[in-house]
């Protein structure tokens, strides 16, 4: 799907009759057109589709994401940090390579905050080794015992066994035991158990988000993301627009025969000639026809750096969420549509100076203003028609009044929703989104009040001389995997007790969190005020269907 308009068509609202998820297996044999591994036979919540088993799970695990006060776990995520950073310290100066310590914390953070463990020495190494195996489909230690696991096991038969070990004797109240305790099938809860250790999203979020932070020498922008909890939900959600957690959406199934608006139809557009047997081209199609049983799927990246809704793409620009800084935002209350059409993001791919000039005429007037600037240099009185030739100017004219206007068009504001979705859509969307950012958030603060640098101020060449693109690791993985190490240098903060650092540390991840903080400043109250928020309903499930 390489169109916001289908995308919605596809995950919006309303649409789960007409689509059904594929599983992992049909995933499997759809895109790679190969047999699923029964080696990695899985049944958790997140590789079924939309069956009973799912329903299940759902039904009984959204209480516990949606309604817990996480702000409540805020200290015990300090202290895990803290103690890891104080470990590379201890073991190497401070020195480590960035990805190795934030996806053992964010394994560690896992284990502690819904299993409510805490493993030690070997047993927590191997738990890591395995994971880190298993996320990377492509390693060659997924099937045989070269990670030297216990009992020379793989990487998916370990943490597997792990998962239903370490859950299966949870404390009341945790995730773990409410699996448990629930109703989901027998069958199902070990599955379960061990899937939720692979909920490593904060891994990857906060390690590209620290690396950016770093690529400013001046240090303002760290300094910045430390100090200004806004900010700083603004930097994760930047870089998770530029490193959505996962490389693509589980494809979907179409369910009956169907016809939807083309989106890419111009009726301005005169008609090109075909021959007899020609076909109609596709943008000359006013409704694109789906059989019942087409497989769509959704890759994020190709929507997060569409340039007809994104201003400057490629570019780490935080500023861009300055009027939506959250990535969870207020739903179910009376002021939900009105908050849903704010103009957060300016008009797509446009400068925001544009907005208001567009705001402040019909788009109509816009427009045939700019068909007459636009005429005009296809004249001789640009002198660009002397040095690169009439027909050239003539193109480029058109071209760059087409790229306008469709940059304006009245879908953009609308559609630009639809082309952000790090944590997936739908009824499918990441059910422990609210924890998982409050992780990055407390990861990247604590990097931060560590005084993280790059090891010897050298910038990694993925960032200095590379791409987005190049920047991710090209093989099969779980995860958007960084294809370069970054290597770092940690400096504790030894005039301060753990007690007092752990105080220091404020984090709102949603519009609610921001009320109940206490925050006062002008461009709080403001985003307030725009959000109009009525209560302190903070469900964040209005893609439950």
């Amino acid at each position: 799907v390489g169109h916001p308009a289908i995308v919605k068509e596809v995950f919006g609202p309303g649409t789960s009759k007409n689509w059904v998820k594929l599983s992992k297996d049909d995933s499997t044999l759809y895109l790679t057109h190969s047999k699923p591994d029964p080696k990695l036979d899985n049944k958790a919540m997140l590789y079924t589709g939309s069956d009973s088993g799912w329903k299940h799970t759902r039904v009984a695990l959204t209480p516990f994401f949606y309604n817990k006060d996480f702000t409540s776990v805020d200290k015990d995520m300090d202290r895990v940090i803290c103690e890891h950073i104080d470990l590379a310290v201890s073991d190497n100066g401070g020195h480590s390579e960035l990805l190795n310590m934030t996806l053992a914390i964010t394994i560690d953070l896992v284990v502690q905050l819904l299993y409510s463990v805490a493993l030690k020495g070997d047993d927590f190494k191997n738990l890591v080794k395995s994971l880190a195996g298993y996320i990377t489909p492509g390693s060659p230690s997924l099937y045989d015992g070269t990670l030297d696991l216990p009992g020379g096991a793989s990487c998916f038969d370990y943490h597997r066994k792990v998962g239903a070990e370490i859950g299966r004797n949870a404390k009341p109240g945790t995730l773990a035991s409410i699996i448990c305790a629930s109703a989901i099938p027998e069958e199902l809860k070990d599955e379960n158990l061990a899937f939720f250790l692979e909920a490593l999203t904060p891994a990857f979020a906060s390690f590209w988000c620290i690396c950016h932070a770093l690529t400013d020498k001046t240090g303002e922008m760290a300094k910045k993301i430390k100090n200004d909890p806004i900010f700083r939900q603004q930097c994760i959600k930047e870089s998770l627009r530029m490193y959505p957690p996962v490389p693509s959406l589980f494809p979907r199934i179409a369910q009956k025969d169907m016809e939807i608006p083309n989106p890419l139809y111009d009726e301005r557009k005169t008609p090109t000639a075909r021959s007899w047997f020609g076909s109609i081209p596709v943008e000359e199609r006013k409704t694109i026809k789906i059989k019942k049983g087409i497989r769509a799927f959704v890759i994020p990246s190709v929507l997060h750096y569409d340039e007809r809704f994104w201003f400057n793409p490629e570019s780490f620009m935080p500023e861009r969420w300055e009027k939506d800084p959250f990535l969870l935002e207020m739903k179910n209350t009376a002021a939900t549509a009105i908050f849903e059409k704010r103009k957060t993001v300016n008009y797509g791919g446009l400068l925001s100076t544009a907005t208001e000039k567009i705001k402040s005429k019909s788009r109509l007037n816009f427009l045939e203003e700019i068909s007459k600037f636009f005429a005009g240099n296809k004249t001789s009185s640009n002198i660009r028609n002397f040095m690169f030739g009439h027909d050239h100017e003539t193109f480029m004219a058109d071209a760059s009044y087409d790229n306008l206007a469709v940059r304006t068009g009245p879908d953009v504001m609308e559609l630009q929703p639809w082309c952000y979705m790090p944590m997936g859509l739908g009824m499918h969307a990441c059910l422990g989104r609210r924890l998982a950012l409050r992780m990055v958030d407390a990861i990247l603060y604590n990097f931060l009040d560590n005084e993280v640098t790059f090891y010897n101020g050298m910038v990694p060449s993925m960032f200095a001389t590379k791409t987005h693109y190049e920047r991710v690791q090209g093989i099969d993985c779980v995860y958007y995997m960084p294809a370069d190490p970054a290597y770092i240098t940690v400096n504790p903060r030894k005039s301060l007790s753990f007690k007092d650092k752990a105080n220091m540390r404020v984090s709102v991840v949603d519009y609610v969190e921001l009320r109940k903080s206490g925050i006062k400043s002008k461009k709080l109250t403001d985003l307030l005020a725009e959000a109009m928020l009525a209560d302190d309903s903070d469900d964040s499930s209005s893609d439950e269907e």
